[in-house]
């Protein structure tokens, strides 16, 4: 009866045993298992006191997932194990633990857990999985003592042993279900944030960025408000660029930064703000007002735009009409674009800062050829004159100037030796001379500073004397060369064409000059600060090159074929294809002209065709999205190949896109169908957007170098304007003012032959009140006005003429006339003087010697 009665006891454990197992194999959910072996225990066991512990070890956190007392569900909070020791020892222990009293309990240390009754009788049995117990499975009777024998231990380490694989496998699959859901979160994220950048990639300016994203971020969330804001700390000024309400754009003023609100919170802590309910108690925490004119919202987003360390915006996300509108994938989709914003906009301030540090850097290039010549002349073993010689050439280079002196002091016969004289373009040689007493040199060695004296009359009131053999300038700039506080020597420039040459600009670069001529002839010092500038330099422009290279080739002044060949040849380095075109789009004429050809690794010379009707290209236009061929059929059903080309196998074309759909990038290959994907087409997209902002750019440059020529153009012609009134202003009689004009005249302009001359027309006299040529002055008796003359008289418009002067002067109809004793001209100019509009006089410039003497600058300035 015995082993009967144990045989039966054996049977109902495996029947129970079976069917936990059974209800475990059909549930991956983690918390369904443990809730399924809860309650059959509870049925099976007859018991109204159950547990279920699990051990998370990378949180060291004891979870209470199960827990049933007097047959009620209670939710008992999960606890932190901070000792090592204890948690050490929980995890030790591996086998069954069963007190039978409550002494027993109370000598473990095993108290009840708060918020629950202490049991007379308990089991506990450890959950192991592989080497680790990951949990336990507790029973407990508050009726009597001595409640749980053999039996139950060894059915509940069963239990337990399967329910820990059952559990473990749950938990992987519960992980692998969480990734797999996170990755397609991203997925979708991704795709979001790629179609921000590709939008923000179209965008030179600060603004474009800001429309492109808050647009986008408009259209993501279903239109709901969107505000840019962006911060001037230096300022203290809260800017507006990108304000929507209600559907409506917004135009805001700027106004000052404050202390409070949802801005300055940001700003403090750098984090993100999200209200999704009760938003007057959050303005009333956050200290913030509704803006004048818009409407307080129901839930809120706030989020920063955060370059380097500082908060430079924020991003806001607003609902005006329901509360909870925003999930936590709403908050960390608008986190990840502000940061895709805060790159591009930190970008389009890193690329005017190169600009401006690449001009700077020019600058600087020109003084470190100077430095590296020098110490360049040193490392080839040259003789002082030598390294006099090398650096008075390339002062003369870099300066673009005809008079160059350096001058070196011998202290112990107090002589100065000439070593390097140039002047009006011609090398001097000039004997050693003592300085002049309370010269220039006593001045330079008292102060050590530059010397600039910018007129005659300047120079006659220091006291300085000109050079024996060499002719007074209008503008002279001396410069001490100093070593170790001892005056060696002196560089000097002068300018004999005008007065006021030098500047700060002048002055700063000369200094540097000479004090690095000092400083290589004794030491080898500063090259080595010299290499280490240019490693730098390279570093940078290969950084530069990575991140851009199109941009190197902008900053290498190419012209626009020249961006073309650079993108032509660096996609044919990085795709590895030997099949390549870009074309570009005239609009205008409808025609596709071929910039850059390559195909079967040969360069090709294609001529320019038009744009078909409602073929691809206009599609292209229209659509703005690549178009890729796959087969050769296909290829032919789209218009086949371009004249003089192969028919591809397959091939891949996306825009070029600026302002508009600027022309078009192709890849080809000749030996497969399918040779282009997805991200063959992406590459191309990124590369082609690139280019499209390059070749952008390249315009505005060119446009910007044009307006500054023009300008400086602009600033010397009203110099010389200056320069002329001045020197009115002081004449009264009018025989000086043609005197000075006259002179002022043959300063300016490269003419052999100069002319005012007056016209009393009612009277018919012309008198020459100025006339040079080939630098004699001619007396000329008043006479008739000529045909020339009353050509001008009646039109009252400037004349021109740089060749063919027979012909020209035969088509209006006079002929050239000359004055006793001077030549026929082959370029002539002549401006009329207008009085009350009238021609009173007429001045002029000949050439006899060569036609196209003169330009429109001479012409405008005239």
């Amino acid at each position: 009866r015995a082993a009967q009665a144990a045989a039966e006891q054996r049977a109902a454990e495996l029947a129970i045993i079976n069917s936990i197992q059974q209800g475990m194999a059909g549930s991956l959910d983690f918390q369904g298992i443990v809730d399924l072996v809860g309650d059959k225990l509870r049925a099976v066991l007859k018991s109204d006191d159950v547990g279920i512990v699990w051990a998370d070890h990378k949180t060291r956190t004891v979870q209470n997932l199960y827990v049933v007392e007097h047959g009620v569900r209670l939710q008992i909070p999960d606890r932190v194990v901070t000792s090592d020791e204890q948690w050490q020892r929980i995890q030790a222990s591996r086998e069954p633990m069963v007190f039978h009293t409550v002494a027993e309990h109370l000598a473990s240390g095993r108290a009840a857990l708060p918020g629950t009754d202490q049991c007379l009788s308990s089991v506990a049995v450890p959950i192991v999985v592989g080497d680790r117990r990951m949990g336990t499975i507790d029973m407990e009777n508050h009726e009597r003592e001595h409640a749980f024998g053999e039996p139950e231990v060894r059915l509940l380490q069963t239990i337990a042993s399967a329910m820990g694989v059952a559990l473990e496998n749950a938990r992987l699959f519960d992980e692998t279900q969480r990734l797999f859901k996170q990755s397609e979160q991203r997925a979708a994220e991704l795709a979001i944030i790629n179609a921000v950048q590709e939008a923000l990639a179209g965008e030179l300016d600060i603004q474009g960025i800001y429309d492109a994203v808050g647009d986008k971020v408009r259209e993501i969330f279903g239109n709901r408000d969107v505000g840019i804001r962006i911060f001037d700390h230096a300022a203290r000024l809260v800017h507006w660029p990108y304000s929507y309400e209600g559907g409506a754009r917004l135009e805001v003023a700027s106004s000052p930064m404050s202390e409070r609100g949802y801005s300055a919170h940001v700003i403090r802590t750098r984090e993100t703000i999200v209200v999704n309910e009760n938003m007057a108690g959050a303005d009333l925490r956050y200290g913030s007002n509704v803006i004048a004119g818009t409407q307080n919202e129901k839930a809120l987003v706030v989020v920063p735009l955060i370059a380097g360390d500082e908060v430079r915006g924020v991003i806001t996300l607003a609902d005006l009409e329901r509360e909870h509108a925003f999930s936590d994938s709403d908050v960390r989709l608008l986190q990840t674009l502000a940061a895709a914003m805060s790159v591009a906009l930190e970008n389009a301030r890193l690329f005017d800062e190169t600009q401006r540090l690449l001009k700077e850097t020019e600058q600087r290039n020109a003084e470190l050829a100077v430095i590296n010549s020098i110490q360049q002349g040193m490392a080839g073993s040259l003789d002082f004159q030598g390294i006099v010689d090398l650096v008075g050439d390339k002062l003369r280079e870099v300066l673009k100037t005809e008079n160059i002196g350096i001058t070196w002091h011998d202290g112990k016969a107090d002589v100065l030796h000439p070593l390097y004289i140039y002047e009006h373009g011609k090398r001097l040689q000039l004997p050693p001379a003592p300085p002049v007493p309370g010269g220039s040199w006593y001045r330079l060695l008292g102060t050590r500073q530059p010397l600039v004296i910018n007129s005659l009359a300047e120079q006659e009131s220091t006291g300085m004397q000109v050079m024996p053999g060499t002719d007074p300038a209008l503008s002279v700039l001396k410069v001490p060369v100093v070593v170790n506080d001892r005056v060696l020597g002196i560089i000097d420039t002068e300018d004999h064409q005008r007065e006021n040459a030098y500047g700060e600009s002048e002055v700063r670069l000369l200094q540097t000059i000479a004090s690095s001529m000092g400083v290589a002839l004794e030491s080898a010092r500063l090259f080595d600060v010299t290499q280490r500038l240019l490693k730098e330099t390279e570093q940078r422009n290969a950084e530069l090159a990575v991140i851009n290279s199109i941009q190197q080739g902008i900053a290498g002044s190419l012209d626009f074929q020249g961006i073309v060949d650079l993108v032509g040849e660096k996609l044919r380095e990085v795709l590895g294809v030997q099949d390549l075109s870009i074309e570009w789009f005239d609009h205008e004429a409808r025609r596709i002209e071929p910039l850059y050809a390559i195909e079967h690794g040969l360069r090709l010379t294609m001529a320019p065709r038009e744009m078909k009707p409602g073929g691809p290209t206009e599609t292209m236009i229209t659509t703005r999205a690549p178009q890729v061929t796959n087969t050769i059929e296909q290829g032919l059903a789209e218009g086949g190949a371009a004249p003089g080309t192969d028919m591809s196998m397959s091939s891949a074309q996306v825009p070029i896109i600026g302002n508009r759909v600027l022309g078009r990038l192709t890849v080809e290959s000749h030996e497969r169908e399918h040779a282009f994907g997805p991200s063959e087409v992406r590459m191309l997209q990124t590369i082609a957007t690139s280019m499209g902002v390059a070749l952008q750019s390249a315009r505005l440059f060119d446009e910007t170098q044009r307006l500054l020529k023009e300008t400086d153009a602009r600033a010397a012609e009203l110099a010389v304007i200056n320069g002329v009134q001045q020197g009115l202003a002081n004449k009264l009689d009018a025989h000086s003012i043609y005197e000075l004009v006259g002179e002022k005249l043959r300063e300016l302009f490269d003419s052999q032959g100069i002319s005012i001359a007056t016209f009393d027309v009612e009277h018919d006299v012309r008198h020459y009140a100025f006339l040079i040529e080939r630098g004699q002055r001619h007396q000329v008796p008043d006479a008739p006005i000529s045909k020339v003359g009353w050509h001008l008289v009646r039109s009252a418009q400037t004349l021109l003429i740089n060749e063919d002067m027979d012909q020209r002067m035969a088509a209006l109809g006079v002929v050239q006339t000359t004055i006793p004793g001077t030549e026929p001209s082959k370029s002539l100019l002549r401006v009329p003087v207008l009085v009350d509009g009238h021609v009173a006089a007429v001045i002029g410039l000949d050439n006899v010697d060569r036609e196209h003497a003169f330009d429109e600058a001479d012409v405008r300035l005239l």
